[in-house]
């Protein structure tokens, strides 16, 4: 997440402050929240490759598809509104959230065509286990805020604006197998390593918008309940995907795996849904 972003906002809190007439009211409200975070991403790739044989000519085929879905999990806001006069004013909020990862994968599917003492085919389609893993998710947003009253110290807010996304995420199992060969005396016999193996994706910042509603409520003056319902939108974009360094992968070498599966990207839909239950502090 680039510095400029921080400063941006607050230059904008000192210039909107440096604007208010004179004998207007400025209230601080500060606070944070716990949230329900819904994430929209639904998303799938194709690992298709050769695997490797040896010794000797061959052809071979590996393919899956895997499936990536985020799933609803609980996560952090800070809320920091700056209210000139009693209904309008400007809107800073933070979001952290860790939504996991599942879905359900495509069996593994391997064709090899090799010779021994003459043309063989070895065929086989294999059971996948399902998808596992998290996103993490670091949002930051500054909005244009108007409330309305309701009753005594009972208000309904709405706003909306500009939000930055910083995301990365880091899933299993990808498949990579390969073949090969031995002979003792005139028996041939054929082995094969089939590797479940981790894969991360990003870090990718990108640029959205948010809007959403509050009910709130004020007691002791200067303690306030709220529940703020909020979309993030943020366009898919396509990150690329590497396979994790894992000591259990030897003797491949992530190098020489990553050269022969030919990684592609994900599309990765960040935007999600979130409620928000938030105790702020009026200053």
């Amino acid at each position: 997440m680039k510095c400029g972003s921080f400063v941006s906002i607050f230059l904008l809190i000192a210039a909107v402050g440096g604007l208010t007439p004179l004998g207007a009211q400025v209230r601080v409200e500060l606070g944070f929240g716990w949230s329900l975070l819904t994430p929209t991403l639904d998303t799938s790739y194709t690992n298709a490759f050769s695997p490797p044989y040896s010794p000797g000519a061959y052809t071979s085929s590996a393919s899956q598809t895997i499936c990536l879905n985020g799933k609803t999990s609980l996560g952090m806001s800070g809320f920091l509104d700056v209210l000139i006069g009693e209904r309008f004013g400007i809107q800073v909020l933070a979001d952290y959230a860790r939504p996991g990862l599942g879905g359900t994968n495509s069996p593994y599917d391997l064709t090899l065509n090799y010779t021994t003492y003459q043309p063989e085919t070895y065929q086989a389609s294999n059971s996948w286990p399902a998808t596992s893993g998290y996103l993490t998710q670091t949002t930051f947003s500054l909005n244009g805020l108007v409330r309305f009253p309701l009753a005594q110290d009972l208000d309904f807010s709405l706003s909306a604006g500009w939000s930055v996304t910083n995301v990365e995420g880091k899933a299993a199992p990808i498949g990579f197998s390969r073949f090969w060969l031995e002979q003792v005396d005139t028996t041939y016999t054929l082995y094969l390593r089939t590797l479940q193996m981790v894969y991360a994706f990003g870090p990718e910042t990108m640029h959205g918008l948010n809007g959403g509603g509050e009910i709130s409520y004020t007691f002791m003056r200067s303690v306030i309940l709220a529940v703020d319902v909020r979309y993030f939108f943020f366009p898919s974009r396509d990150m690329q995907i590497n396979i994790v360094n894992d000591p259990n992968l030897s003797p491949e070498t992530v190098p020489g795996i990553e050269s022969v599966l030919q990684l592609g990207s994900l599309r990765i839909n960040p935007s999600f849904f979130r409620i928000n239950v938030v105790i702020r502090f009026r200053f």
